[in-house]
């Protein structure tokens, strides 16, 4: 199962985004914040996913067509903030195909949370932030 955050308070995401190293690990928790929207969701999104125009990302379902006959693409508006941080963020890294790529152009993984984020929290004492974890 892919995480989600738990909520978070304005100090403990600012620690949190200043413990990440990388900008796309940045750029992936405000996106993670800012939308609400789990790591599965957001992980497969492409640079041409991104509605510069508009300020808004779609995210694609598993399918092209969703089962009600509609396209299942979700647009997600983002705060122009965010959005400049995420065309600056694709702008410095050209030719890729996903927003968050690993290993050989392939969208991060869902290993992401573990490998990154829960170490980022421990390091500057924060509770592990995906929802559900590591509580009680």
């Amino acid at each position: 199962m892919t995480p989600y955050l738990r909520p978070l308070g304005a100090e403990e995401q600012n620690r949190l985004l200043s413990a990440l190293n990388s900008e796309g690990d940045k750029i992936m928790l405000r996106l993670l914040l800012e939308t609400g929207r789990s790591l599965e969701d957001l992980r497969g999104a492409k640079s041409c996913d991104l509605d510069r125009d508009r300020g808004v990302l779609r995210l694609r379902g598993e399918y092209e067509e969703a089962e009600d006959g509609s396209s299942g693409v979700e647009e997600i508006p983002l705060s122009p903030e965010l959005l400049r941080a995420v065309v600056g963020y694709i702008d410095a890294n050209p030719g890729k195909t996903h927003i968050f790529e690993g290993r050989c152009g392939k969208p991060v993984g869902p290993k992401w949370a573990r490998c990154v984020l829960v170490p980022a929290a421990a390091k500057i004492g924060v509770e592990d932030p995906r929802a559900g974890a590591g509580r009680g």
